[in-house]
């Protein structure tokens, strides 16, 4: 893996996005930008397990900043997401920890050599490059997600 790899952000899968903002609101050090929808029906690509979601996701999301560590928020509402397993399987807590890489293919082609398959794959639309991955690296580093997402 490259050293130029940046943290992004920690995401944290919720079952309810509000008060999980108002429990981390009473941190004192906590501040939320704009909520954010992501549905899968308005990417160019979206695949879970390689495959289009029958029925489609969606998911509310934020992201945040608490202290000096950026975090994003996820509850999901529609569709099977990898969000929505990892609540059921653990009850919440860290789901995915992202990076920017400046070549997210390469980075991507890198993991699944090395054994990691990807969970998700998303493209955006009028892009021909996929803009974000989600890699399971579950099974080696504590039911942990890496997240790649193409630098600009």
């Amino acid at each position: 893996m490259k050293s130029a790899w940046k943290l992004l952000h920690v995401g944290i899968p919720v079952l309810d996005l509000d008060k999980s903002m108002k429990d981390y609101r009473t941190l004192g050090i906590a501040s939320f930008q704009q909520e954010f929808l992501i549905d899968s029906t308005k990417f160019a690509e979206y695949l879970v397990y390689g495959k289009t979601p029958d029925p489609v996701v969606k998911t509310r999301g934020v992201m945040g900043q608490v202290g000096p560590l950026g975090i994003e928020l996820l509850q999901p509402l529609e569709g099977e997401t990898v969000h929505k397993e990892l609540l059921e399987k653990t009850g919440g807590g860290i789901g995915h920890i992202a990076f920017a890489v400046d070549d997210l293919e390469e980075e991507t082609a890198k993991l699944v050599e090395k054994g990691f398959p990807v969970i998700l794959s998303i493209k955006r639309p009028g892009q021909t490059q996929r803009s974000a991955v989600y890699i399971d690296t579950r099974a080696r580093f504590s039911n942990l997600i890496i997240e790649l997402i193409q630098a600009s």
